[in-house]
């Protein structure tokens, strides 16, 4: 046992390592700079009527850190978009944005490591299994879909940790209520919605796992589980009033409220989140949404499906069909519990019209890794079994260090070579903007002076590509390209081919600036010579 503690503790300093080791470099994703000046504006200015989309507690933690350190919001922010105040406290505030985005993501890096060793305990606690345990946190520490979320300074990571440890209380509670475990169930239950607004699924999803678990006789004690639900309750409500309320200046309630609602803005101000964010998910995206070569406004229903197929390794969901058989024959109770999650997860995103990205569907990765290493453990394998497990958790862990550093740009094998993923997914699939400042490090080392750019992304082209002169260029045409390099962002390249949004597609556009591809740049940005002799770079 305490060899396997000691075990778990060694992979999660392997993981912390990665994450902070590759993310070192990334410049700040799209939504990034937004969701770090809300924290910091909820956090200083105590202010909530700020990107509505967000409710306050991950954007909080994120800027924990920056707030801590001294940095603040200049003057002008209210009533300001969120996109553009975040890029101006980033890169025009005089401040380091390095720096700041480091600070940011260490909550999140915090989280991922915790999400490793609830994964370790869970699994641990209900196998008794100390190798199946360690599987688990393998299949969840080198996922590179979790890694990739999991050192960002946004919410995906959050609700994922909140929803899967959540679930994994209520089921360690139904088995031996205590006090203590009834405190961190209400916290964790009521953190995921105070995350991310999806996280709200966790109520429907926990009264139908209580209702099968009084049918099916699996609370050995009812009375004391309820008496401790009751507990888990009363915390999370606590919490939920005490942290709104906590983040309500002076100055906002006075504006937005009378003295006599005052208990009630943290309830009135969720409410207006889930507004918002459910008339965005309705609406779809502004620009149009990708899959396979095709572009819509109101996405497809087998996005997300396809998407987990596409970015989850090959390893990891071999693993995953053979625990569904396993699972099904053993009947486990709570193999089904973490099953209906995965399944009720993809069905509310299949339901919606946006589809943009695999992050939206992240919180189901811990329940089918978690159901994987159960369903697996109780399946009676023989050596060779045992050992074919061995190999294919080596191969995740070993797609995880070829990945390394550009876990948002991984695909697994089957769409051939990574120069095809753009034609699978983009926007947060594939390019978030995270690879500007090594964009400048490779112009550093070829000693280029002068680039053409047209960047997608939460970086500053101006700030950070600071070894060449950049010309900015917000679309293709109607001018050529100057003679030299051009940098081209994935995204905006494969975006180019929907015709109502610029008229000209990037593949005319680079034939007629006589454009030959050179490398690409941490999986997201495409690098071409226009004109003079080219070299092709290997990355």
């Amino acid at each position: 046992m305490r060899n396997g503690a000691a075990a778990a503790a060694l992979l999660v300093l392997v993981v912390v390592a990665l994450s902070v080791g590759s993310v070192r470099l990334d410049s700040a994703t799209s939504d990034e700079p937004a969701h770090i000046a809300n924290g910091v504006i909820k956090l200083s200015e105590r202010w909530l009527d700020f990107f509505r989309e967000q409710p306050p507690l991950m954007n909080s933690l994120s800027a924990l850190p920056v707030v801590l350190s001294g940095y603040r919001i200049q003057p002008g922010w209210k009533g300001g978009n969120h996109w553009i105040v975040g890029r101006q406290f980033l890169y025009r505030s005089g401040y380091d944005a390095y720096r700041i985005l480091f600070l940011a993501r260490l909550p999140t890096i915090a989280l991922f490591a915790a999400l490793v060793a609830v994964m370790h305990w869970f699994v641990l606690s209900q196998t008794g299994s100390v190798a199946w345990a360690l599987a688990a946190a393998v299949l969840t520490g080198f996922c590179p879909n979790l890694m990739a979320h999991g050192r960002l300074a946004t919410v995906d990571l959050a609700l994922t940790f909140f929803a899967f440890a959540a679930t994994a209380l209520l089921v360690s509670l139904m088995a031996r209520p205590t006090a203590g475990k009834a405190i961190l169930l209400g916290l964790a239950t009521v953190a995921a919605p105070m995350s991310k607004v999806s996280g709200l699924i966790l109520g429907p999803y926990f009264a139908a796992v209580i209702v099968a678990a009084l049918l099916l006789h699996r609370i050995e004690e009812p009375k004391k589980f309820f008496r401790a639900l009751a507990v888990a309750v009363v915390a999370g409500l606590v919490f939920f009033e005490a942290f709104g309320l906590a983040e309500t200046g002076a100055s906002f309630a006075h504006e937005q409220y009378p003295s006599t609602a005052r208990l009630l803005i943290p309830f009135l101000e969720y409410a207006a989140n889930v507004r918002t964010i459910a008339a965005w998910y309705e609406q779809g995206h502004v620009l149009p949404q990708f899959l396979f070569g095709q572009f819509s406004k109101s996405g497809w229903p087998y996005y997300y499906v396809v998407a987990f197929l596409l970015k989850t390794t090959i390893p990891a969901i071999l693993l995953f069909i053979a625990a569904l058989v396993a699972g099904v024959r053993s009947r486990s109770f709570v193999f089904f519990v973490l099953l209906s999650f995965v399944v009720l997860f993809f069905a509310v995103s299949a339901a919606g019209h946006l589809a943009i990205g695999l992050r939206y569907v992240l919180p189901v990765y811990p329940f089918v890794y978690a159901a994987t290493a159960m369903a697996l453990s109780s399946s009676g394998l023989r050596r060779a079994g045992a050992a074919l497990v061995v190999a294919l958790l080596a191969w995740h862990v070993a797609e995880n260090l070829k990945t390394y550093p550009s876990y948002i740009a991984y695909f697994n094998e089957s769409i051939g070579s990574e120069r095809n993923a753009d034609k699978f997914l983009i926007d947060s699939n594939l390019d978030w903007g995270q690879d500007l400042r090594r964009l400048d490090l490779w112009v550093r080392r070829e000693g280029i002076h002068q680039l053409a750019v047209h960047y997608f992304g939460g970086g500053s082209v101006e700030y950070e590509l600071r070894a060449a002169t950049p010309v900015i260029r917000y679309a293709p045409g109607p001018d050529l390209l100057p003679p030299g390099y051009f940098a081209l962002s994935r995204h905006f390249y494969r975006v180019s081919f929907y015709t109502p949004l610029w008229g000209i597609d990037y593949d005319q556009y680079l034939a007629l600036c006589h454009a030959r591809y050179v490398t690409t740049i941490g999986g997201s940005i495409d690098v071409y010579r226009v004109g003079g002799p080219v070299q092709t770079y290997n990355q």
